[in-house]
């Protein structure tokens, strides 16, 4: 049972919905622009998040009830080790798109010298720093978004939303159904009494998928031919004298991406220390029996 005690990240939730967020604007950065137009990703794509926050706060509570992040028994230990190589492809996955823009915008390959460093600080970090650092990030990301509509706000038509013709609802297809391990690991990342609130993660992610999606339409309707990717939004910003600042909103971006492998790796450690876990030994005869 003490074993049991130690599982538990505590992270908060707006600390996850930070990471979920950074991830769900990668997405929106590098895939193809215009590929299912706003309303779809609005009202399909809000379907699909009510349909994962149900089945993450299901499957949380069974999850905690069988103990299936305890590292006690074959069920438990599958559990850890598919969700450490869950958590690992996310790690993979976000440090693969940091390093292209690190490269592709700035002729920098600065992350491959500094990751290291800061997985160095993350072994000795403990939940209570990145979540408190988070708070940090979310202030920059919503001066950053505020900044970016500032900027596009000349180049919003609402006419462009039905560039593409009229085609029903059912017609533009369901956009793609994204998973992260942490809607059904949160178990694992906070505590019973955030549960129910961290279930609200899908939202996160439905929040910035659509916003995009409907910001992207309202500048660009729907761009032709598939060379286009979500990035055409933030070049077309421009404020005043100023023109393709992108660079500073991806800069932006960057350090939540840096913050959310920060998280990964911590989840990472957590997860294998708790798959390492060996069941205490029976106690023979009467000695160390508990009352």
């Amino acid at each position: 049972m003490k074993a049991e005690q130690k599982v538990s990240c505590n992270f908060s939730p707006a600390a996850l919905g930070l990471g979920l967020v950074t991830a769900a604007l990668a997405e929106s950065f590098y895939g193809p622009a215009g590929a299912y137009p706003a309303r779809s990703a609005l009202l399909l794509g809000g379907a699909q998040a009510a349909g994962l926050w149900l089945l993450a706060r299901l499957f949380g509570l069974w999850a905690g009830r069988r103990g299936l992040f305890g590292g006690q028994g074959f069920l438990p230990r599958l559990a850890g080790w598919l969700f450490f190589l869950w958590f690992a492809a996310g790690f993979a996955r976000t440090a693969a798109v940091a390093q292209t823009v690190c490269r592709e915008e700035f002729g920098s390959n600065a992350l491959i010298a500094v990751l290291p460093l800061l997985l160095l600080a993350v072994w000795q970090m403990d939940a209570g720093a990145l979540d408190r650092s988070a708070r940090a990030l979310w202030w920059l990301l919503g001066l950053g978004a505020a900044a970016c509509l500032a900027g596009l706000g000349e180049q919003l038509r609402w006419q462009r939303l039905w560039d593409g013709g009229a085609a029903g609802l059912w017609a533009e297809g369901w956009p793609p159904l994204r998973l992260y391990p942490e809607y059904f690991a949160l178990p694992l990342l906070c505590s019973e009494a955030d549960a129910p609130r961290a279930a609200r993660l899908p939202w996160f992610v439905w929040a910035v998928q659509g916003g995009y999606a409907l910001v992207l339409a309202l500048v660009l309707g729907r761009p032709e031919g598939p060379g286009y990717t979500g990035l055409e939004l933030l070049r077309a910003w421009a404020m005043g004298y100023f023109s393709r600042l992108d660079a500073l909103l991806l800069l932006i971006w960057l350090a939540a991406a840096l913050w959310r492998l920060c998280l990964l790796a911590f989840v990472l450690r957590r997860l294998s220390r708790v798959n390492g876990m060996r069941p205490a030994p029976a106690a023979r005869g009467g000695e160390g029996a508990q009352p």
